[in-house]
């Protein structure tokens, strides 16, 4: 599952969010984000409508996303479940105990029909999950932390690696807020309304306000007393900013070809290029 940013940071502040940053999350997703519409999630109008093009892209992130979980065994955590898109199914497949957590209700739902008797559901907030110390083997968490209150964040990692096992991993998509693809697309708006146009929506309609707040990259160093940190590229682009960048299919199938030899031949430059890192948190024995 990605998430778009980009088309909600007019309405949503990244910081000062009110109400409360949790209340407002859990009522995006239980109102809107999880509610299908004509069969279609809220979700995916808002946040995974891409060109065609994007897709064969997209499968390699996938690969590389359950390549960074796949040779671990045990319990899993998948701490903010969402709706468990199909590669998180997959990467779940791969451990004998699933858990999910999350503060949506409808998430967890819907997850529940995704893995049925195959897993553990709690409904709770990262910040005060009911889970004990060194209980993971992986903890995987895709989207999440930079929907928690800034001023929070770091405590919401520490508990992610609290519930981790020593020898564990836990695993972060998160979002780079130095993208030079998310100035340009920025960029494009403005101009855009300058001349009187609106551009895309994704979706269309108005959505109700989401809470994003993104720390620098080198913020993570501060987690470095208790983890080994690395970070891959996972996804290069949100929705919203190929939308506003990329006008044609054809263009999306050089931007995409090119977004994957980059990957491949100088993943470093991409991690600070992409709008989505994978951070790689390897606990301590």
């Amino acid at each position: 599952m990605k998430k778009n940013e980009g088309s909600r940071s007019r309405a949503a502040p990244e910081q000062g969010a009110k109400p409360a940053v949790e209340d407002n999350v859990r009522d995006f997703y239980d109102n809107f984000g999880w509610v299908e519409k004509s069969g279609v999630l809220g979700e995916d109008i808002s946040f995974r409508m891409f060109r065609p093009a994007y897709g064969p892209y997209h499968a390699e992130v996938e690969r590389r996303t359950e390549a960074v979980l796949g040779a671990l065994r045990g319990k899993l955590l998948i701490a903010g479940c969402g709706d468990l898109p199909d590669s998180h199914v997959r990467i779940a497949q791969g451990f004998d105990e699933v858990s999910c957590l999350d503060i949506s209700r409808r998430a967890l739902d819907i997850a529940r029909g995704k893995l049925g008797h195959g897993g553990r559901f709690t409904e709770a907030s990262i910040l005060n999950a009911p889970l004990a110390d060194d209980s993971f083997d992986a903890v995987f968490c895709a989207h999440v932390i930079y929907h928690i209150d800034i001023d929070k964040q770091e405590r919401a990692v520490d508990e992610l690696i609290r519930m981790t096992r020593p020898g564990g991993r836990v695993v972060v998509i998160y979002s780079n807020p130095h993208s030079p693809l998310r100035y340009l697309a920025a960029g494009s708006a403005r101009i855009g309304r300058l001349l009187g146009r609106t551009g895309s929506d994704l979706g269309g309609g108005r959505r109700p306000e989401l809470y994003f707040a993104r720390q620098p990259l080198t913020w993570w160093r501060r987690f470095e007393d208790r983890c080994s940190l690395s970070f891959q590229p996972w996804d290069a682009i949100g929705s919203y900013e190929e939308s506003r960048l990329i006008p044609s299919d054809r263009l999306a199938a050089g931007f995409y070809a090119a977004a994957g030899w980059i990957e491949r031949s100088a993943p470093g430059l991409a991690v600070r290029l992409w709008q989505y890192p994978l951070v790689l948190l390897d606990k301590r024995r």
